[in-house]
Order: C-alpha cells, then sequence, then structure tokens
C-alpha cells in the first residue's frame, strides 16, 4: 500500500542519521566546493572528514545548492512510494536551494503527471530545519495528506527557535554571510557571539567571554521562552559531542523536555560556521 505523502528535505538539515533512515526521508545533498574540487554534502564527504580537513584549506570551501538532478531524483524515488510529494528547504534568502526545488519539481512533474509534487521554504536552517522536518515526517508517518502534513510544517515552522554561538568568529567574517555578527561581535576574538534565526534572518543576542558561559546563556534564552511549557529540542554541534550530550541531559533535567535529540552539523553548515558551533532549536508542544 503506497503511502501519502513521502518527504524530501535538502541536507542543511540537522538530524540523526538513524532518525532520518527511521522516517524514510530523502535527503538531497547540497554541494561543497573544496580547493577546486566539488562534494555532495554527506554522501562524498562526512561531518568528520570535512573538519579534519578544514584548517588545512587554501581557500576558504564555497557551498551551492543541490543540482536539479538531484532533487528530480528525489522526486521520482518519493513518487514511487507516495501518492504526493513533499519537499522541505533550507530558508531561501541564504541559499538558491528553494528555488532550484521549485524548477526541478516543474521539470519532474512533466514525468509524474500523477503524484503532486510541493515545495515550501522552512524560513529556517539546521537543527530548527530539523525540527520542522521531523514534525511533518511524524505527520506523514501517521497517515496525514499533503494538505494536513504542509499544516503541521507550517506550525512547526512558526514556532520553532534556533539559538547558537560561534566558537570562532574567522568563518563567518571570511564568509561574509553574517556580516553583522561579526561587527557585534567586535575585535575580540575570544568572544562566543551567541546569535538566534528568526523570520529569515540572523540576529545577535549576546556576547559571552566564555565557551562555559555561553551554553549557560544558551539555557536560559529556551527558559525565557518555553517557560514550564513542554518543548521538543534538537541540539546541534560541530564536533563537540561531550557539550552537546551535557546540554541534552540538561534540557531533559530541568525543563519539560519531551524530546532532545542531538544532530552534528553538515558540513555546508560548518563551512560558515567552523568547529565549536553550538546551538538549540526547540519548539513548544500543545
Amino acid at each position: 500500500m503506497r503511502a501519502k505523502v513521502a518527504l524530501v528535505a535538502d541536507s542543511a538539515v540537522c538530524l540523526p542519521p538513524e532518525l532520518v533512515d527511521d522516517l524514510k526521508l530523502h535527503v538531497v545533498p547540497l554541494q561543497l566546493s573544496i580547493d577546486g574540487k566539488t562534494y555532495r554534502d554527506q554522501v562524498d564527504i562526512s561531518p568528520s572528514e570535512f573538519y579534519a580537513r578544514l584548517p588545512h584549506c587554501r581557500n576558504l570551501p564555497v557551498t551551492s545548492a543541490p543540482s536539479p538532478a538531484s532533487f528530480i531524483e528525489a522526486f521520482t524515488e518519493g513518487a514511487a512510494k507516495a501518492e504526493s510529494v513533499l519537499c522541505l528547504t533550507v530558508l531561501s534568502t541564504i541559499s538558491a536551494t528553494y528555488n532550484v526545488a521549485l524548477a526541478s519539481a516543474e521539470m519532474a512533474q512533466q514525468s509524474l503527471p500523477d503524484t503532486r509534487i510541493e515545495v515550501m521554504d522552512t524560513s529556517t536552517a539546521a537543527a530548527a530545519e530539523g525540527l520542522v522536518v521531523l514534525a511533518a515526517a511524524r505527520a506523514a508517518a501517521a497517515g496525514a495528506d499533503i494538505e494536513e502534513v504542509k499544516s503541521e510544517a507550517r506550525r512547526a515552522a512558526r514556532g520553532v527557535n534556533l539559538v547558537a554561538f560561534l566558537d570562532t568568529l574567522y568563518y563567518v567574517w571570511k564568509g561574509g554571510r553574517i556580516p553583522g555578527i561579526a561587527a557585534f561581535a567586535g575585535s575580540v576574538l575570544k568572544l562566543k557571539p551567541l546569535m538566534e534565526l528568526t523570520s529569515g534572518e540572523v540576529r545577535p543576542l549576546d556576547r559571552p567571554r566564555t565557551r562555559r558561559r555561553a551554553m549557560d546563556r544558551l539555557l536560559s534564552i529556551v527558559r525565557q521562552r518555553a517557560g514550564d511549557a513542554p518543548i521538543r529540542a534538537n541540539v546541534m554541534h560541530s564536533i563537540s559531542p561531550d557539550d552537546a550530550l551535557m546540554l541534552r541531559e540538561r534540557l531533559l533535567t530541568e525543563f519539560n523536555c519531551l524530546e532532545a535529540i542531538v544532530s552534528e552539523t553538515t558540513p555546508v553548515i560548518g563551512s560558515h560556521t567552523g568547529p565549536g558551533l553550538m546551538g538549540i532549536a526547540f519548539h513548544t508542544e500543545g
């Protein structure tokens, strides 16, 4: 029996690989160019391989949207298993992925006239995008139709928060994607600029001076915004698994936390943020 909805996401999403497999998500890889060679995110290069190579790169890695062929392949695979396909993408203000997915859906529709294919901009990224995709995938797994799955994705996207801090300003400064963060942090490079992604924009929040204070500040922001409400959370990190597990444990013990997963940032995210990033995405439930 065919499912009602197959879910497609791009690799800017941060979710544990085992969860991606369990939910039967089709993940389309963004592309990453390192010293003239192009890699498919998490297909040709893993996070551990990427962060091991990053300090030795001659030039800052360059990221680009997935190829149309990759999207069309995912849409075709989804159409073989479900009546409709919903593609959820990283926010369109920082990546061309959404527009490439839209164009690819139009091309795929010509050979798949009986399958409804839709594309939705999640207006977020990384661990927060992961929570939006997770909510949609669980609705699809429960038998919801595409309109119901889209509604669940929109609900999660409206309520999701993403707060994170950088361990180094070098990659943000060199990449120029978030100029306000480097200016906000000032010239003291040991600061850990703390930011949020909300309404499609990255905004500075604080400038803790140590990593420990930055992690405490992440949790205090969750407490301010969620209070006693039940939450679902996604802790993301760049080669900092011990810190991520500590934050997860504190979320589970100090908050009304229904679920807390841990995700490693993908190479395409890490190319802009560098190693050592820590973040928490969360939304209230009910």
